[in-house]
């Protein structure tokens, strides 16, 4: 085989050369553990079995065994989330403990929805303009991007605060 197929030769990629890998399965720990989900009622919910389950999700990753793209739909279906969604949160919080966190589940499912659409949207857009090539969008702009998106998030979030706090402070007048 050649090099490009095997870059290591014919090593075995291992946990560590995969990167994000890593951190599905503390994604998947963090729910587990905010559903306050176990390996026994997992089992059920994704026809794994109990003892896969623990090798394919044990805590020491030289010790987990490989998972296949099947069995992690099966588990993130059951734990109510989409594949999308386990890869926003890995991405985020990369192994961090605060990953299972209820309150940053509005903002995955938001990131999660956005993204979804957004590819087929952008090309959609560019091949309604005459005379692209595919060179006028550049990877620079990714940055600049994320801060409009941060920004008008930003605003929108203060502005609820706002309505919040002028609720509030009404509702403590009338009393």
């Amino acid at each position: 085989m050649t090099s490009l197929a095997f870059p290591k030769g014919n090593a075995p990629i291992t946990e560590a050369d995969l990167g994000m890998h890593r951190y599905y399965v503390s994604v998947i720990h963090g729910l587990m553990t905010s559903n306050s989900l176990g390996y026994r009622k997992l089992a059920l919910l994704t026809g794994i079995s109990k003892s896969r389950l623990s090798n394919l999700l044990h805590r020491n990753p030289d010790k987990r065994a490989s998972m296949t793209l099947i069995e992690l739909e099966k588990i993130l279906a059951a734990l109510d989330i989409n594949i999308l969604q386990a890869i926003i949160r890995a991405e985020t919080f990369q192994g961090d403990t605060f990953i299972d966190e209820t309150r940053y589940t509005s903002v995955i499912t938001m990131l999660s929805e956005m993204f979804k659409g957004l590819p087929l949207l952008l090309v959609t857009a560019l091949e309604e303009l005459d005379g692209i090539d595919g060179t006028e969008v550049r990877k620079e702009w990714a940055g600049p991007l994320q801060a409009a998106v941060v920004n008008r998030l930003v605003k929108e979030v203060s502005s609820v605060m706002a309505r919040r706090a002028s609720f509030a402070e009404i509702g403590s007048q009338v009393i």
